[in-house]
């Protein structure tokens, strides 16, 4: 047993080396600090762990258990046990066989959910359309754009340079864009119903954002106005906000022509101008949030995010859109490039990466599954031997062979499908509060699962129940 699990292990682990080097090219090229996928010494100590923990268990405990109940004057002066076998041992085997069952389906029916969640998750509207949009992000020193003024200019000037390329046509440019940063702010609305007793006050995501940067994003304008040049230092403080927050501020309200001002100071009030759709700002999977865009040109930014929307591949855009930063200044540079698409689907790889672990791992268990069936049933078989040469010599039909032996095995089947979709069922409604657009009563998934692994079951079970009506009863009465 050792020696096997040895031989497995080592397979195994080098196996697992071969995937994690596939697993890691479908990620995307940065990954968080706290993500470390590497076969280390820690690994090889538990694989070894393992291995050993897993031969003592498939090895020695069984060994201890045959030589407890060997009595060799039993043995010698009957043959009786051979005729079907040890009771006991065959319900072992069918325990274990129950157990793998339970296992697949419940592995199979999970990956199923997270599965048909991921592609609801892909199928989320962002509240923008990222579809040729390219985005970059470009910081200037303090030498020179210390001031305001030339911050503001210098970004108003590189707009107007890039809309003027072939193939653009929309570009604007705001911080920080979607999927990236946070900048969290407490505000106060005038004529707000009052909060609850104990209520925290919500936090509001704020964006400074240029003239035309919801246009080229793709933001739905769903009342008033968007930005525009006029909102400049000395107009009037205006503010666009997001639906949710005009339905958190005023229920039931228009809010063009509400103001706010930020909490716990006695500042200006900045009057509402427009009304935008909700943004997933965090991610698809992540809630919408509160949130206000404010004019970049009343607070100017040293670094600013661009968004460029194209008629042709954004990508093909992104030497002249370097050229023109070096025209200004040749110390700049453009960083971070990358089109919204591909920021999109590298937010989602976790859920990505989590649904491919969790498939591999069910395809696994349901093969093992099924070569469990079928190893056990043909165990069985060639242990009931005799006893099925006798019901066939006794008049049994070949009818009454065969449901003999795919009972046998397919009550198995049954007891462990019951314990799976049971266990997937309690399962998945904990994991649908932390697995978003996971349905965890989904009907085709819990019907599709058990129909499978009762398919690949029953085929399994076939092979050796065929094998059994093969038997001819005066060659298994001769062996007796």
């Amino acid at each position: 047993s050792l020696v096997l699990a040895l031989l497995a292990g080592l397979g195994g682990m080098l196996l697992s080396q071969w995937l994690m080097s596939s697993a890691l090219s479908w990620l995307p090229g940065r990954l968080p600090v706290w993500v470390t996928l590497e076969l280390d010494a820690r690994f090889v100590v538990y694989f070894v762990g393992r291995t050993v923990l897993g031969a003592a268990l498939v090895g020695v405990l069984p060994s201890l258990q045959a030589a407890s109940r060997f009595h060799l004057q039993g043995v010698l002066s009957s043959g009786s046990a051979r005729l079907s076998g040890s009771a006991s041992r065959r319900r072992g085997l069918y325990l274990l066989v129950a157990g793998e069952i339970a296992l697949a389906s419940l592995l199979l029916i999970l990956a199923g959910l997270f599965a048909r969640g991921f592609l609801h998750l892909q199928q989320t509207e962002p509240g923008f359309c990222p579809d040729n949009l390219l985005t970059y992000r470009v910081s200037l020193p303090e030498v020179g754009y210390a001031q305001p003024v030339a911050r503001h200019q210098f970004f108003a000037e590189h707009l107007e340079t890039v809309r003027a390329l072939p193939g653009v046509t929309g570009a604007s440019a705001g911080t920080p864009p979607p999927l990236e940063g946070h900048w969290g702010t407490l505000f106060e609305a005038e004529g707000a119903p009052p909060k609850a007793p104990g209520a925290p006050d919500p936090v509001v995501l704020r964006r400074l954002v240029y003239p035309r940067y919801l246009e080229t994003l793709g933001v739905r304008l769903l009342a008033g106005r968007d930005f525009t040049p006029s909102d400049g230092p000395d107009s009037t403080r205006v503010v666009v906000v997001n639906d949710l927050l005009a339905q958190l501020f005023w229920p039931g309200q228009d809010a063009v022509g509400k103001r706010i001002r930020y909490a716990g100071a006695a500042g200006p009030w900045i009057e509402v101008v427009g009304v935008v759709q909700d943004v997933k700002h965090y991610g698809l999977d992540k809630p919408m949030r509160p949130g206000v865009y404010l004019p970049a040109s009343q607070d100017p930014q040293a670094s600013m995010a661009m968004v460029v929307r194209t008629s042709v591949d954004p990508n093909s855009l992104v030497p002249a859109i370097r050229d023109s930063v070096k025209g200004v200044n040749s110390d700049l540079a453009v960083h971070g490039v990358a089109t919204m698409t591909d920021r999109l689907r590298e937010s989602l790889w976790v859920p990505r990466f989590f649904c491919w672990s969790i498939g591999v791992f069910s395809a696994v268990a349901l093969l093992l599954s099924v070569g469990g069936i079928y190893g056990v049933v043909s165990f069985v078989v060639v242990q009931r031997t005799s006893e099925i040469g006798i019901r066939m010599a006794l008049g049994a039909q070949r009818g009454h062979v065969l449901q003999l032996v795919l009972g046998q095995g397919l009550k198995q089947v049954a007891a462990g499908l019951g314990c799976g979709v049971g266990g997937a069922f309690l399962l998945a409604h904990l994991l649908s509060r932390l697995v978003f657009g996971m349905q965890p009563a989904d009907p085709l998934i819990f019907t599709a699962v058990p129909i499978l692994l009762a398919g690949a079951a029953l085929a399994a079970c076939w092979v050796p129940a065929r094998r059994a009506l093969r038997i001819d009863p005066v060659q298994a009465l001769r062996r007796e």
